[in-house]
């Protein structure tokens, strides 16, 4: 009896073991495809930006010129 449930503690161990390998390999498939698809979506630029990170993008990118024609 005490044989049986030791076995059984140990194939659960590799059986859970098992599973949390499978999870990461998934997880790190679904990262790489995740970062690919953005880089292709960058590169053709058809990608949207949040409303409020794109006001503060275009305010960046005025106080640069801003800051260029005050060297100027």
């Amino acid at each position: 009896m005490k044989i049986a449930l030791i076995g059984l503690v140990v194939v659960s161990v590799i059986v859970l073991l098992g599973l949390l390998f499978m999870s990461f390999k998934l997880l790190r498939k679904a990262q790489k495809e995740e970062l690919q698809e953005r880089r292709e979506m960058r590169k053709s630029g058809n990608y949207q930006m949040h409303p409020q990170v794109a006001e503060e993008w275009k305010r960046l990118e005025q106080m640069k010129r801003d800051l260029e024609n005050k060297n100027k």
